[in-house]
C-alpha cells in the first residue's frame, strides 16, 4: 500500500500551503502529522526552514521523498515526541479522521508555539466530465463498497465538520481544486489505494476488475486517453487555542 499511496495519491494545491504559512506567526518549524510518504511535507519545504514529519507507519515513511529541510520520524500523532512549545504551525494532510481526539488535540496543544496555526486538509469524491463514467464511480463509491468503507470516512465526506476543532476557526478556502489528466490505468491504480478497496481484498473480494472493464466501454479509446480528474480541496483550519 505506501508505495501504491507514493505513486497514486494526488497531491494539494500549492496556493494551499502559501497561504497555510501566512497565516502561521512565524516560519520556523512546521509539524506535518501523519504524513504518510511526505507529499505535503514537500510543499511544506517551500515555505517553512523546517518541517517536522511524523507518521505512525515505518512502510510510509521508507517510501518519503527525501529533502534537507524535512526530518521524518516514525511517532504516532498523539505521542510525536516533539519538544513543547517548539512549532509554528500543525498540518494533517487526509489523515485527521484516523487519529483525531482529545489525545491528539493534547499533543497539539503541547508542541505549539504562541500564534500556532493548525490545517486539516482532504479532498471529497472525484469528479469526471463523462456523466456515464461518473454515474458508474459513484455507485461503486456508495454502493459497491458499501460494507468495506471504515466509520471514519463519513468524517472525509462531511468535510470534517463532525470533528472538535481545538482553536478560533477561519473560514476555510473553497475555491481551490486538484487537478489531474489521467487515463483509465492511472485511475484504477489511485482507486486501488482506497481502504474499502483494499479491506475487500484482504477478503478475497477483488472490486476493480468489473469496474474497470464498464468504465472502458465509456472511456475514449478504451481507457487510452487521458480525461481531466477534479477533487474538491476541502479541510478546516484555524489558530490554535
Amino acid at each position: 500500500m505506501a508505495a501504491d499511496y507514493a505513486a497514486f495519491r494526488p497531491t494539494y494545491p500549492p496556493a494551499f500551503f502559501a497561504a497555510f504559512a501566512r497565516r502561521c506567526a512565524a516560519r520556523n518549524v512546521v509539524w506535518d502529522c501523519g504524513c504518510g510518504n511526505g507529499q505535503a511535507a514537500l510543499d511544506l519545504a517551500a515555505q517553512f526552514a523546517r518541517v517536522e514529519a511524523s507518521d505512525a507507519s515505518g512502510a510510509q515513511l521508507a517510501q518519503a521523498v527525501r529533502h534537507p529541510r524535512i526530518r521524518y520520524r516514525q511517532a504516532p500523532a498523539q505521542a510525536s515526541g516533539r519538544a513543547g512549545a517548539s512549532v509554528d504551525g500543525v498540518l494533517v494532510a487526509a489523515a485527521i479522521h484516523w487519529f483525531a481526539g482529545p489525545d491528539f488535540t493534547t499533543e497539539v496543544r503541547r508542541v505549539a508555539r504562541p500564534g500556532a496555526a493548525m490545517a486539516w486538509i482532504g479532498y471529497l469524491p472525484l469528479r469526471l466530465g463523462c456523466a456515464p463514467l461518473q454515474a458508474r464511480l459513484d455507485r461503486f463509491y456508495d454502493a459497491d463498497l458499501a460494507p468495506w468503507w471504515p466509520p471514519q470516512r463519513q468524517l472525509v465526506d462531511r468535510a470534517y465538520a463532525d470533528l472538535e476543532f481545538p482553536g478560533r476557526e477561519w473560514p476555510f478556502p473553497r475555491e481551490l481544486w486538484i487537478e489531474r489528466h489521467w487515463d483509465l490505468a492511472r485511475l484504477l491504480g489511485y482507486l486501488g489505494t482506497w481502504s474499502a478497496v483494499q479491506a475487500a481484498r484482504e477478503q478475497g473480494v477483488e472490486p476493480l476488475a468489473e469496474l474497470g472493464r464498464e468504465l472502458a466501454g465509456h472511456w475514449p479509446e478504451q481507457g487510452a486517453t487521458p480525461l481531466l480528474v477534479r477533487w474538491p480541496f476541502m479541510g478546516r483550519w484555524g489558530r490554535i487555542g
